[in-house]
């Protein structure tokens, strides 16, 4: 990989005092017990005014990465597993062409920053090496011809950018090195028969774009396995799973007979498309048009909701299409495999209520964006069965992909776009949910729903007296500062105290 001539290279004491001039206090984190919601260490940090930062996670060699960014220079800091300082160093930001990073890979002890323009045609590659003390940067252009971005994403510490050409079923992977470089892969799908929201066959670009050639956008939802995936996420029709490492799972629920998954092996980018059927829903006249339908993949089954207004299915098939098991309720039934009451949660879980009435659960859901969600907990799925629905405001301000609510895009938003998304989705959302236990076969269990790790970092949000005075929760200062991991099986959550001038690390466990 060629770098430029103005190569930097920092001695190990020089970035540790120019660690300093951000960090004043070294932390530790020790073991909590597996209910404290209490600050694990607090440490002194000097910020810029515009900042914004993300970890990378070596599970490897047990060290945590954070890069801070700010107007001038990308400081990176090496932790070891229980927090204590390595190392660190520090490059100056790339021009201002380069908008934001959209994505990151590691190879031994070098890591590389993919900084990208807003049209992804030209990319600056950041590289950190923290044994030999060296940061360097090189340009990458990408003609991107008749192209349109699908996804960026890092899996397993390769970075993969993936396109699709316009008017066909051809993927392009633009796919990471061991040196930073960028080499291509395409994937045709053109043998394969996808469908549009009609049931008819059509080119895949036309099932991403919806179907509007002008107005065409793809919204693909990535799901992570790093934390429990929210509602408001999982209700998209798009989603893109990464928790095999040698494969990625798109699934299409653009179409309400049938959830579409298309994997593709990463060795050998081979790709296979399977159509698994949603059940069949006898209609009167009246509800022709309020069908809705959702999935939701986890190890080898898949969980699909199908919905009118006067019947809800809940079915889970392994991905071949073989069924384990399927829950049908009518709309005045209680549904007999929940394990909790139905709230409706409107903008805050402060602001939640019961729902008595069980024709109100299948009524409110088929009005929104039904969904289900799952985890595995303790040998159990916990699933979570509902909808989200966008709640809309004068003046707008939502929250883009990789930037605050209402503020200009964050350099480093890709990296917790998922887990620090996830976390606040339920912002500025109606969301309606029942709460659901299931064995390995996805019988129903009888059982306490516990409150998960996630769960819990979100509900310390809302309640943590210092983060309410400091800043607006969910607000874009929030935001901003927010940073959310897993690393030795444990959450951590991290947010600037704007009172005290420090930043609080915080721990959390199933």
């Amino acid at each position: 990989m060629y770098f430029r001539k103005n190569q930097e290279i920092a001695q190990k004491t020089k970035s540790i005092k120019m660690f300093k001039k951000y960090i004043l206090i070294p932390f530790l984190l020790p073991y909590l017990n597996s209910f404290s919601q209490e600050i694990v260490k607090e440490f002194d940090l000097k910020l810029e005014k515009k900042r914004d930062y993300f970890q990378v996670i070596n599970e490897t060699d047990k060290e945590v990465i954070l890069f801070l960014n700010d107007k001038e220079k990308v400081s990176s800091v090496r932790f070891d597993e229980k927090f204590n300082v390595k190392d660190s160093l520090s490059t100056t930001r790339p021009e201002k062409k380069y908008k934001e990073i959209v994505g990151y890979s590691q190879n031994e002890r070098n890591y590389f920053l993919f900084w990208a323009s807003e049209d992804r045609k030209e990319i600056d590659v950041q590289y950190f090496n923290f044994i030999k003390k060296e940061t360097n940067t090189t340009p990458i252009n990408l003609e991107l011809k008749k192209e349109k971005i699908v996804k960026e994403l890092t899996i397993n510490s390769t970075f993969y950018l993936i396109t699709i050409v316009k008017n066909t079923s051809i993927l392009k992977f633009y796919i990471s090195d061991n040196d930073g470089n960028l080499n291509e892969k395409i994937v045709d799908l053109s043998h394969l028969k996808f469908k549009n929201s009609s049931n008819q066959n059509v080119l895949l670009y036309n099932v991403l774009i919806g179907g509007d050639p002008f107005n065409p956008s793809i919204q693909m939802e990535h799901i992570s396995n790093e934390s429990q995936p929210s509602l408001a996420l999982s209700s998209k029709e798009f989603k893109i799973y990464t928790y095999k490492k040698d494969e990625i799972i798109l699934t299409l629920d653009n179409n309400t007979s049938s959830t579409d998954i298309l994997k593709i092996n990463l060795n050998d980018f081979t790709a296979s498309l399977k159509s698994i059927e949603q059940p069949k829903i006898a209609q009167d006249t009246s509800d022709l048009n309020f069908t809705k339908s959702n999935s939701f993949l986890i190890d080898d089954a898949i969980l699909q909701i199908k919905t009118n207004p006067s019947v809800l299915f809940l079915t889970i098939s392994n991905q071949n299409g073989n069924r384990i098991n399927q829950y049908k309720t009518l709309r005045d039934e209680e549904i007999n495999y929940k394990n909790s009451d139905v709230f409706q949660e409107i903008k805050s879980i402060h602001n939640k209520k019961v729902l008595e009435k069980p024709k109100q659960f299948i009524r409110k859901i088929n009005n929104s964006s039904p969904a289900v969600t799952c985890y595995k907990l303790n040998g159990l799925y916990y699933t979570v069965i509902g909808s989200s629905q966008d709640i809309a405001h004068a003046g707008g301000g939502g929250m883009g992909m990789g930037g605050g609510f209402g503020a200009a895009p964050m350099s480093f938003g890709f990296a917790s776009s998922y887990t620090i998304g996830n976390l606040i989705s339920y912002k500025d959302k109606n969301v309606v949910y029942t709460n659901c236990l299931f064995d390995l076969n996805f019988n129903h269990v009888e059982d306490k729903v516990q409150t998960s790790a996630f769960e819990k970092a979100r509900l310390f949000l809302e309640e943590n007296e210092d983060l309410k005075e400091s800043t607006s929760i969910f607000g874009k200062d929030l935001y901003q500062d927010l940073i959310v991991f897993k690393f030795n099986s444990f959450l951590y959550l991290g947010n600037y105290n704007n009172l005290n001038k420090k930043y609080q690390i915080f721990s959390f466990t199933e």
